[in-house]
């Protein structure tokens, strides 16, 4: 897609899906800028969102551009890509406008770009197959963790500051998912650094909003040094931001089953860098775990991911509330 976009090759019919915001943005805005001039965009850039009128739809695309050649219709959570469309009345109106958008979708005029901007679809339904067959249909979904702290190198040193690998892996590592929340944390400490150039740890880890994933550690962290009163509050906060206790045990568990890995790697001889290589982690999250595996022996580890998994049965079969499970959990391993 973004090839197509540098050779600026943009095609009629798009359908843009997924979780990551910032880039089906950007390719958006990439498009309106090879079809639309800014003197008639007012003219010629139509935005319709919500449930569709298929016949207002097509009316749209159909009228000739005003002082341009072209002109683009964006189309924003029409519903006519989602599963939830099946369960409606069927009416023989209905019928013919389905089929009519169909037929349309197959020969768009030249002049109209025509993009569907969903948050989800269900690729079983007949649009998104004419689509991919007459234009494109493109995944955003969320980046690697990897090319992520590329990227949050990338925009630091457009702004002319500097990070290390390490510093940018524990910002992708301590935000929530997607580019546009990263920008915003990145954005911050832009402005909290004003003329100093080197983006350090500290200065993350004091501007920044931690996501679940951060806070996750930190719990890990209090349970290791066996500070129950650190580990209580950070689990309190957590319930306190409305996260599921069995969604909170769940990440407490993938978490040791990490710290596991990594102590067997170092029991088998091998360093930080060898291990994180293995394990395909950024630098900031093997640091994390090589320090954490220093304070667990194999043995606690593997007791206690089993009885992770034993308080989530007894949550799900009623037999403890979450939260006094999620507290036995910490007060037993703090213990």
């Amino acid at each position: 897609m973004r090839d197509e976009l540098k050779k600026d090759i943009i095609r009629n019919l798009y359908l843009f899906y997924g979780e990551e915001e910032y880039l089906k943005e950007y390719c958006l805005k990439q498009i309106e800028k090879s079809v639309v001039d800014d003197s008639t965009r007012t003219l010629n850039r139509i935005v319709l969102e919500g449930k569709i009128d298929i016949e207002k739809l097509i009316d749209n695309c159909e009228t000739m551009p005003v002082f341009s050649d072209k002109k683009i219709v964006i189309v924003k959570n029409s519903g006519l890509f989602t599963s939830k469309n099946k369960g409606e009345e069927k009416t023989e109106k209905k019928g013919k406008q389905h089929d009519q958008l169909t037929l349309f979708l197959q020969s768009i005029p030249s002049y109209t770009y025509l993009i569907f901007y969903e948050e989800e679809i269900d690729k079983r339904i007949k649009y998104v197959n004419v689509i991919n067959k007459n234009g494109l249909v493109v995944e955003f979904s969320y980046r690697k963790p990897a090319e992520l702290t590329k990227w949050v190198i990338k925009v630091f040193k457009a702004s002319k500051k500097e990070i290390s690998m390490t510093a940018a892996s524990m910002l992708v590592e301590n935000c929530e998912a997607g580019m546009n929340s990263l920008l915003n944390e990145i954005n911050k400490i832009i402005s909290f650094m004003g003329d100093d150039r080197k983006v350090t740890e500290e200065i993350i880890d004091k501007v920044c909003s931690k996501s679940v994933k951060g806070r996750i550690f930190d719990l890990t962290d209090a349970i290791a040094e066996k500070n129950s009163a650190k580990a209580l509050e950070l689990l309190n906060d957590l319930i306190v931001l409305k996260e599921p206790v069995p969604k909170i045990l769940f990440m407490m568990t993938r978490q040791l089953r990490q710290i596991l890995e990594m102590k067997l790697l170092i029991n088998e001889g091998l360093n930080e860098k060898e291990a994180a290589s293995k394990m395909n982690i950024l630098p900031f999250i093997a640091g994390k775990l090589y320090k954490q595996a220093q304070r667990f022996t194999v043995d606690v580890l593997k007791a206690a991911i089993n009885q992770s998994l034993e308080m989530d049965i007894a949550i799900k079969n009623g037999r403890l509330d979450g939260r006094i499970a999620a507290e036995l959990f910490i007060a037993g391993f703090c213990g």
